[in-house]
């Protein structure tokens, strides 16, 4: 894909509408984002900082549906108190959920694909990877696996103390600062073998 191509893609990706649940880009990452929007080479096409949710399925009569319930959010550290005062049996069978980061970035090439691949291996995402689309579109995932689910209630029934949420909510916090570790590492590392490298590739290996 040449140049031309890739930032005519890349300008109707930043000037659509954003169809996140959320409509807007969360606060921790938006230096990064904005970062590599800036590249010539990267545009990113999705993206979440990391969060804990309470959701709830959708049961009707004992079946699953596909569909669930949010009762709760957040994209920064949690307390116990805001986690019990959000679980609701009547609701459904309540699943608290942690989610780190994960971001979606269109390459223009699989050179540049392959740089910030090994950039996110490096900072800690190792469940990273790259897809090739049909039409030659690179997709580069950068996530890990520090991830958390626990089923909370089930047929209206509670299944967790007091304590044990307490617990929960220690665990979701961990998990969160060390995500904000490996995202504060993977935008240093971005900055740091970047730089002139877009240009090289342009000048060495024009596609």
């Amino acid at each position: 894909m040449t140049p031309e191509e890739f930032m005519h893609q890349k300008s109707q990706i930043l000037d659509g509408i954003d169809l996140s649940r959320k409509g807007c880009i969360d606060d921790p990452i938006k230096g990064l984002v904005q970062f590599i929007n800036e590249g010539i080479e990267f545009v990113t096409t999705s993206s979440c900082s990391g969060r804990v949710i309470i959701f709830c399925e959708d049961v009707t009569n004992g079946n699953r549906k596909k569909g669930c319930k949010w009762l709760y959010t957040s994209h920064e550290n949690v307390n116990d108190d805001d986690l019990l005062n959000s679980v609701d049996p009547k609701e459904g069978n309540n699943i608290l959920k942690y989610e780190p980061l994960i971001l979606h970035v269109q390459c223009r090439t699989l050179e540049s694909a392959k740089l910030m691949h090994t950039c996110a291996l490096e900072s800690g995402f190792r469940n990273s990877g790259i897809t090739l689309g049909k039409h030659g579109k690179i997709i580069l995932a950068v996530r890990s696996c520090i991830g958390l689910e626990v089923p909370l209630t089930e047929d209206g029934i509670t299944l967790v103390s007091n304590e044990y949420m307490k617990f929960l909510t220690k665990k979701a916090n961990e998990k969160i600062e060390e995500n904000k570790l490996r995202t504060q590492r993977f935008f240093y590392n971005l900055g740091s073998i970047l730089g002139n490298k877009e240009q090289d590739i342009l000048t060495n290996k024009t596609c």
